[in-house]
């Protein structure tokens, strides 16, 4: 009997390890996981369009913010996870890269005024007294309530600390390797020059990352030099580093619910927020190219002149609407800083019958918002933008090159260089 009785309370306390386990399981990438969280910003330089990354050392801050739209004030917490080049968890401990407390609290916040939804709007800058970086690399910011032995994250949102060891020229290829791509794809030239301190076994230590506005699904990761030549290193492989070149993104306005802007059918006043449905989108493949000025698939929390977007704007339900028939063994996603730039079950379309097109509604802030629509085949884990914006080499996609040093001692990776461009854009 005391057998069965031990028997059943392993299984008991196994199945409550697991289910803690598992409930606290926490992802190395940009995601919410309390469904009262909204319009979460990272941003360097007081300006919500810039990287959030900073030099190791500086005087440079992160500014970070965003709404709880529950019914009162939670004392956060937050803190840093050093990762590795590719976003695993480092070996180091909290010591190793932090300087000052482990933990830290976010005490400034403001309720909403004049709000149909009303929210708490919490706000946080870092490096600060409490806590910050002494080592360069990647970085994960969680924030999360301590409410018991296993606190539960609330946010997590990567960020990045860079030092100076590499200079990075890099730019768009008017001849890609392929001929197919010419005029479609974009293909990527780039190379290095590395501070003499590391050079030492350089082919095998240096790694770069290449990302295409905010996407991850779609990055070119861990890529080694193709070949070095005194303090140069070379990224010339046979098929080239080439992304798709999809569209300019679409694109919406809300800052105000008083007039209809430009992709806006109509606005409707709700006691608890407004209804917002969007002009009806169309498939763009086969369409001849147009160009605009736009801000690669970001977005910014603003609102009327007169108001404080923090405190003062107001939340919307936005419906989207993409008319095409409906895709087998394949689903189709809303792309962009809006969804995190995820392919997850917020950002996921249903296929309306009567209307014969894709829908879906999100809840968002005042502002202005820029999308794209892709497609996710079954078992797959790279959208494709082209079978429904289409492919050109014009689109002013931004990317973003990472270039890391695997350290030995400690054993971490730093994060020597961060390098922005714009395709056709000096």
């Amino acid at each position: 009997m005391k057998r069965i009785l031990a028997g059943l309370f392993f299984v008991l306390f196994t199945l409550t390890f697991l289910m803690k386990a598992f409930s606290q399981e926490m992802q190395l990438v940009d995601k919410v996981y309390d469904e009262n969280i909204f319009s979460v910003l990272l941003y360097a330089d007081g300006d919500q369009l810039q990287l959030p990354a900073i030099e190791l050392g500086s005087d440079e801050q992160l500014m970070f913010s965003f709404d709880d739209l529950s019914n009162q004030s939670y004392l956060f917490k937050y803190t840093f996870v050093h990762c590795t080049a590719d976003w695993q968890v480092s070996d180091l401990n909290q010591m190793d890269y932090l300087e000052g407390y482990f933990e830290g609290e976010i005490r400034n916040y403001k309720f909403s005024f004049n709000t149909r939804t009303p929210y708490i709007h919490y706000q946080l800058s870092f490096p600060n007294d409490e806590i910050k970086p002494k080592l360069s690399g990647n970085y994960l910011l969680k924030v999360y309530l301590d409410d018991g032995d296993t606190p539960q994250p609330i946010i997590t949102r990567r960020f990045y600390v860079y030092e100076s060891g590499a200079h990075v020229s890099a730019s768009l290829s008017t001849r890609p390797k392929n001929i197919p791509y010419l005029k479609k794809k974009q293909e990527i030239e780039m190379q290095a020059s590395l501070s003499s301190s590391l050079m030492d076994e350089a082919a095998q230590r240096v790694v770069v990352n290449i990302f295409q506005n905010g996407r991850c699904d779609n990055a070119l990761m861990g890529l080694h030099p193709s070949s070095v030549s005194g303090s140069v290193l070379y990224f010339d492989f046979p098929d080239g580093l080439v992304f798709d070149g999809g569209n300019e993104p679409r694109f919406f306005d809300i800052k105000s619910y008083r007039y209809l802007s430009q992709s806006v059918k109509r606005i409707i006043p709700e006691s608890q927020y407004y209804d917002v449905f969007l002009h009806t989108d169309l498939q763009r493949i086969g369409m001849p190219y147009e160009t605009y000025k736009n801000i690669q698939g970001r977005k910014l929390i603003t609102a009327r002149s007169d108001q404080d977007a923090s405190v003062e704007g107001d939340y919307a339900k936005v419906h989207f609407s993409l008319r095409m028939n409906k895709l087998e063994h394949a689903s189709v996603f809303v792309m962009g800083a809006l969804t995190d730039w995820r392919l997850a079950a917020p950002a996921k379309m249903t296929y309306n019958l009567q209307k014969k097109a894709y829908t879906l509604s999100m809840y968002l802030k005042q502002g202005y918002y820029e999308y794209w629509y892709v497609v996710l085949p079954d078992n797959q884990t790279k959208a494709d933008i082209v079978k429904v914006e289409g492919d050109h080499w014009e689109t002013n996609n931004r990317y973003t090159i990472f270039t890391y040093y695997h350290n030995r001692t400690p054993e971490y990776d730093k994060l020597i260089n961060v390098k922005q461009f714009v395709a056709h854009q000096n």
